[in-house]
C-alpha cells in the first residue's frame, strides 16, 4: 500500500566502464548499492580507488575549512532563508566537472592555512601581550626596574609581597629588624575597600630566605612579576602598547588579505565541493563491490518501476557488463521508498518523521492524510487566517524552487490552510469576528452568514460531538488496518480476536449509547446491545488465549474489557479539536475589541486599531499555526498510528547526485 516495489539485481562490469557506469546510475538515483561484498585487501583496483577515496576526502575536509574561514567575509552573502527556497546557482554537471581545478583549489587551501596560521598565531601573540599589559598596571607604582623582582642583579633581588592591613605594619617591622639597613621597601598604594597592604621589597640575594621566613610567619603572599619585565612598570606599559598596536596591524592587514580572497575562494569550494561530494559517493558505491583486476561485481536494490532506465543505462554497455535480478536472502528486508498519490504524497515527511514503514507493511501516508489536513483545518478554523496563509504559502511554492521535503512541507500546510478557510466559513470565522466587529464590513455579513451553519461560541456541544465523532471513527479506522493486515499477513484469529472483538464491541458500545439517548431506533437500536455483548464475548474468550491453563484464559479475557477505558481516553484526546478552535476564534475577537476600544482615541485612535489589529492577528497567525499542527500530529501518532503502524523500515538510500550549494541542470547534463 502507497510503497514502491523493490528487488535486488547483480551486475558485473569491467574496470574500464566502471566509472562511467556508475557515473550514469547515479544520475538516474534510483540504485541502492547494498555495500554487502568485500573486496580483496591485495586489488590492485581496490588500492587505487581507495586512495583516490583518501584525496577526496581530504579535498572536501579543505573544503570545509575554506567555507568555514571566509565565508564571514562574503560580500554577496545569501541568506540562509533565500538558499532554503531554492535560490542557488544551477549548473550542468559537465560543467561543473569542467570547472573543478583540484591543483589550483590545493594551492589557494595551502595559501590560506599559512595566512589563518599567522593570524592565529597573531591572535595568541596579542593575548599574551594584553595579559602582560594587565599584569603591568598591577605593578604600576613600582619604582624600581622591574628586573630585580625577575632575575636580579648579581647581589640584589626583590620580592613584591601582600599581607593583611592588620599585620602589614608588624611585617615590615620584622622585615627592618632582619635585615637592617640592607633592606629597602615601598608599600604601594591602596584605597579604603582593600583588605591587603602590598609591599615591594629590595634585599640582597643572601638575605631571601630570612625574607620568606618573615612572609611566612605573617602569611604574606608572594606576587610573581612576569620574567618578560625588565624596565620599569611604566616603561613597560609603554613597550607593551607599541607591541600589541603593531601585531593588531599586522592582524588587520592578515585579515584584509584573507577578506580579499573570500569570494573566489568560496566560489571554488561550494561548486569543487559538490562536485568532489558527488564523486565521494560514487567511488563509496564502487567500493561496496567485490573488485578483480578487470571486473567489479556489484548489488543494488531497485524499485520494480526504474528497471526499464536501469536496463537501458545500460544497454550501451551490454558487451562488457552481465546483469541479473537475483532473489533476496530469506532474512533479508528489502529498504522501503514510499510511493503515494500527489495529493497525499505531501505527508510523506511527517510519516518518515515517526518512522519508516517496514517493508510489506502498511504506509500510512494516504490514509492518515484526510483526517490530518481536516483536524488541521478544525484546530486553525480561521477563514481569514487560512487565506492569507494559503495564499503565502502558495506563492512560495510557485514563485521557488523548494528542495523535495521543503515544497512537500509547503504542500501540506497549503492544503491545510485551505481546510481551514472550510471550517472558518462553516462556523462564521473570518479573522476572529471581523465581519460582525467593523462596521465597515458589516455588508459582507450577509455573504458569511449564508455559508455558516455552526456557532461553536454559543453552542459548543455541536462541535464537540462532531470532534469526538471524528475520534471515533479514526480509531475504529485504525482496528480496520490492522484487522486487514494481519488478516492479509494469516494471523487470522489476531485479526478477528485482537481487532474484529474490539470494533464489535466499541460500534456496540457506541450504538448502545445513541439508543439509550434516543438518537436511533428501530432494529438497529435493538440490536446495539447484541453487538456490544458479542464483541465482549469474543474478547473474553480469546484475549487471554497465551495462558496455560482455564482460570487464566477466563480471567485475562475478562481483564481485557477494562481496556476499554484506554479506547476512551483516545476518543476524549479528540476534544483539542473543539478547545484550539474555540482558542483561535476567541484570540481574534479579543484583539477586534481592543482594536474597537482603542479607535475612538483622538488623532491616533485609527493608526493604534489598525496597529493592533495587524500585529495582534500575525501573533495569533503564529501561536495558533504551531498549536494545530502539533496537535493534529499527535493525533496521527499517538491516537492514530498506535493501532496498526509496524514503523521499523530502512529508508532507501540510492546513490545520487547530491549538491548543497548548487543545484544540478538537467538540461545541461
Amino acid at each position: 500500500m502507497a510503497r514502491a516495489e523493490m528487488t535486488k539485481a547483480q551486475i558485473a562490469v569491467h574496470r574500464s566502464v566502471a566509472d562511467e557506469l556508475v557515473g550514469k546510475l547515479q544520475a538516474l538515483g534510483c540504485c541502492e548499492f547494498t555495500g554487502e561484498c568485500v573486496g580483496e585487501a591485495d586489488s590492485a583496483a581496490m588500492a587505487r580507488l581507495r586512495a583516490r577515496q583518501r584525496q577526496i576526502d581530504e579535498l572536501l575536509s579543505d573544503v570545509r575549512f575554506t567555507v568555514r574561514l571566509l565565508e564571514p567575509f562574503e560580500t554577496n552573502k545569501s541568506s540562509s532563508f533565500a538558499r532554503m527556497l531554492g535560490n542557488v546557482p544551477t549548473i550542468g554537471l559537465s560543467e561543473l566537472e569542467a570547472r573543478t581545478d583540484e591543483e589550483k583549489f590545493r594551492a589557494f587551501v595551502a595559501d590560506l592555512r599559512e595566512k589563518e596560521r599567522k593570524s592565529t598565531e597573531i591572535r595568541a601573540e596579542i593575548s599574551r601581550l594584553k595579559g602582560l599589559l594587565a599584569q603591568s598596571m598591577l605593578l604600576g607604582s613600582i619604582k624600581y626596574p622591574l628586573e630585580f623582582f625577575t632575575a636580579g642583579t648579581e647581589f640584589v633581588g626583590g620580592a613584591v609581597y601582600s599581607v593583611s592591613k592588620a599585620s602589614a605594619d608588624a611585617f615590615i617591622s620584622k622585615v627592618v629588624s632582619e635585615l637592617g639597613d640592607l633592606a629597602e621597601y615601598q608599600k604601594l598604594p591602596e584605597n579604603d575597600k582593600d583588605t591587603v597592604s602590598t609591599f615591594a621589597i629590595l634585599f640582597r640575594k643572601s638575605d631571601f630566605e630570612k625574607v620568606q621566613a618573615a612572609a611566612a610567619e605573617f602569611s604574606a603572599g608572594r606576587i610573581d612579576v612576569p620574567k618578560d619585565f625588565v624596565l620599569t612598570a611604566e616603561e613597560e606599559r609603554s613597550r607593551l602598547t607599541a607591541g600589541i598596536e603593531k601585531a593588531e596591524k599586522e592582524e588587520a592587514l592578515l585579515c584584509a588579505e584573507i577578506s580579499s580572497m573570500a569570494d573566489e575562494g568560496l566560489e571554488m569550494a561550494r561548486y569543487y565541493g559538490d562536485y568532489w561530494g558527488i564523486l565521494s559517493d560514487r567511488i563509496g558505491s564502487m567500493i561496496s563491490g567485490i573488485p578483480t583486476e578487470d571486473v567489479f561485481i556489484w548489488t543494488f536494490w531497485i524499485p520494480k518501476e526504474y528497471l526499464e532506465k536501469v536496463t537501458r543505462a545500460l544497454k550501451p554497455y551490454e558487451e562488457l557488463t552481465e546483469a541479473s535480478l537475483i532473489e533476496p536472502d530469506e532474512d533479508e528486508v528489502p529498504p522501503t521508498l514510499l510511493k503515494n498519490p500527489g495529493w497525499s504524497s505531501s505527508m510523506e515527511p511527517l510519516t518518515l518523521m515517526y518512522g519508516t514503514p517496514t517493508y510489506g507493511g502498511t504506509d500510512p501516508t494516504s490514509l492518515m492524510a484526510p483526517f490530518f489536513f481536516l483536524f488541521l483545518g478544525m484546530c486553525f478554523g480561521d477563514a481569514g487566517y487560512g487565506l492569507l496563509l494559503s495564499g503565502v504559502f502558495g506563492y512560495f511554492l510557485v514563485r521557488h524552487q523548494l528542495n523535495p521535503v521543503l515544497r512537500k512541507f509547503f504542500v501540506m500546510l497549503t492544503i491545510g490552510m485551505l481546510c481551514s478557510v472550510v471550517v472558518g466559513a462553516v462556523t462564521g470565522s473570518w479573522f476572529g469576528d471581523s465581519v460582525t466587529a467593523f462596521p465597515f464590513m458589516r455588508p459582507l455579513a450577509p455573504l458569511a452568514g449564508a455559508m455558516q451553519f455552526l456557532d461553536p461560541m454559543n453552542d459548543p456541544m455541536t462541535l464537540l460531538t462532531i470532534s469526538l465523532g471524528l475520534g471515533f471513527v479514526q480509531v475504529i479506522f485504525g482496528l480496520i488496518i490492522a484487522f486487514r493486515s494481519s488478516w492479509k499477513n494469516g494471523d487470522y484469529v489476531g485479526a478477528l480476536a485482537d481487532n474484529g472483538g474490539w470494533i464489535l464491541f466499541l460500534c456496540g458500545l457506541l450504538l448502545t449509547g445513541l439508543s439509550a439517548s434516543g438518537k436511533i431506533g428501530g432494529p438497529v437500536g435493538h440490536l446495539s446491545k447484541y453487538i456490544a455483548i458479542a464483541g465482549a464475548l469474543v474478547l473474553v474468550a480469546t484475549q487471554g488465549r497465551t495462558k496455560k491453563n482455564i482460570a487464566g484464559k477466563l480471567f485475562s479475557g475478562i481483564m481485557s474489557l477494562y481496556n476499554v477505558t484506554g479506547y476512551l481516553g483516545d476518543v476524549l484526546s479528540y476534544s483539542r479539536l473543539l478547545a484550539l478552535g474555540l482558542g483561535s476564534a476567541a484570540v481574534g475577537m479579543v484583539i477586534n475589541l481592543l482594536a474597537k476600544l482603542v479607535a475612538g482615541t483622538p488623532y491616533v485612535g485609527v493608526l493604534l486599531a489598525v496597529l493592533i489589529f495587524v500585529l495582534g492577528h500575525l501573533f495569533s497567525i503564529a501561536v495558533n499555526l504551531l498549536g494545530a499542527f502539533i496537535h493534529s500530529l499527535r493525533l496521527q501518532y499517538v491516537e492514530f498510528f498506535g493501532k496498526f503502524y509496524d514503523a521499523n523500515g530502512r529508508d532507501f538510500a540510492p546513490l545520487r547526485n547530491v549538491t548543497t550549494f548548487a543545484r544540478l541542470s538537467e538540461e545541461k547534463q
